[in-house]
């Protein structure tokens, strides 16, 4: 049985981002409240009350820095309801979109009317206790000195230039359009217009990752509320359908000497949505892409079909903003409006119902039905990420 078209995004919450807690006696909140505070929002959006949810689904995406495995009834005695059905986000930053295709299916199938799916994290405010290091990061990262996702995505980075042969201009004309469209958002956190040589003056972290190729950690709350095509209909807000969904994980798996760390599930994944959804890439009006990092962008719009493997002539002649040939990271993404650990990944998912809404406001894609949001998570050694999910949502059926 397909989901194509039987459930609709109808409320969404995302409250501002900010990075309180990161000097001595600045106010802060917890990760407790921004969930609130985000589920208020999207609760209002969607004309609903927390009481509504009493028996309905919950869906809460596990952050980083909370390593108790009762997540999901946490989230739900923070927020006083009693869901019916529990749902938990797992994949990182993949979450938000994968919950798409499982609060769908569990909506399809009649456990439920109503699913809100809300992630949160105080990551400045709270230093809650990590769960152990994944077996990868114990034994081939740490002894060796590589620190982080910004060490591993310079190898990812490193590789995809060899082959490509993309340049520091490539990488910049991403990075500048994502903040021309923060510089219209009210949301965005970084707002400050950059050129293509403001890129390349930004100070190396991770060679040849630069400050501007990352994503910005920061504190926050975001939520969707999701529910049948046929109450959606009957919703304040104009609904936006879920068509198409895919999710891959693992994709590069097999061993890690001379892995290709350029394969991704993308490619899998994005082909499931579309071919689910029945539209062509050229239907797509608006790209909302998980950016932890700039060339993480790159390689999923390759991998999604819009232009061939390393094709520098279209990232050269392509114009990415709102107004353009295809509009990409229309809120300015993660990288310019942070990320609250694995909460981050929603942004796209919002943002793409914003603007098929046309509430996209300065930055607004015109004519816009369809719109594509992905999600990916875990970076794995010796390979590329280990979760990825593709939806394509649109205004109608």
């Amino acid at each position: 049985m397909s989901i194509r078209g039987k459930t609709a995004v109808v409320g969404i919450g995302e409250t501002p981002t900010d990075r309180l807690g990161s000097k001595p006696g600045e106010p802060r909140k917890s990760t407790a409240e921004y969930l609130a505070w985000a589920a208020r929002l999207a609760m209002a959006d969607a004309g609903l009350t927390k009481k509504d949810f009493d028996g309905q689904g919950l869906a809460a995406i596990y952050t980083t820095n909370h390593s108790q495995p009762f997540w999901p009834e946490e989230v739900a005695a923070i927020l006083g309801i009693t869901p019916g059905v529990s749902l938990a986000g797992g994949n990182g930053g993949a979450s938000s979109v994968s919950l798409l295709g499982h609060a769908a299916a569990a909506i399809v199938a009649g456990l439920c009317d109503l699913v809100l799916v809300i992630a949160a994290a105080a990551p400045f405010s709270e230093r809650g206790a990590h769960r152990g290091a994944p077996a990868d990061t114990r034994d081939y990262e740490m002894p060796f000195g590589v620190m982080g996702p910004n060490c591993k995505i310079s190898f990812v980075m490193s590789r995809y230039m060899h082959e490509s042969g993309m340049t520091e201009d490539h990488f910049g004309k991403i990075a500048v359009t994502g903040r021309y469209h923060a510089s219209l958002n009210p949301n965005a956190y970084l707002r400050k217009p950059i050129s293509i040589e403001d890129y390349k003056k930004s100070r190396l972290i991770s060679d040849p990752i630069r400050l501007f190729d990352c994503v910005m950690p920061a504190n926050g709350g975001k939520a969707y509320i999701m529910t049948s095509a046929e109450r959606a209909r009957s919703m304040p807000k104009p609904p936006v359908y879920l068509l198409g969904w895919g999710e891959c994980n693992n994709s590069s798996y097999g061993p890690r000497y001379r892995a290709n760390p350029l394969i991704t599930g993308i490619e899998q994944a994005g082909k499931r949505a579309f071919a689910m959804a029945g539209v062509t890439h050229d239907d797509i009006r608006c790209l909302n892409l998980y950016d932890d990092y700039i060339p993480i962008v790159m390689i999923q719009i390759e991998d999604l079909g819009f232009c061939g493997k390393n094709d520098k002539a279209f990232f050269e002649k392509t114009d990415f903003t709102f107004k353009g040939d295809l509009p990409i990271q229309t809120s300015g993404g993660m990288i310019n409006c942070g990320q609250p650990s694995t909460t981050g990944g929603m942004l796209h998912v919002i943002e793409t119902v914003r603007q098929i809404r046309g509430e996209g406001g300065d930055r607004q894609v015109p004519n816009i039905k369809f719109g594509i949001s992905s999600g990916v998570g875990a970076v794995n050694y010796g390979k590329n990420f280990g979760c990825t999910a593709a939806a394509i949502l649109g205004s109608e059926v």
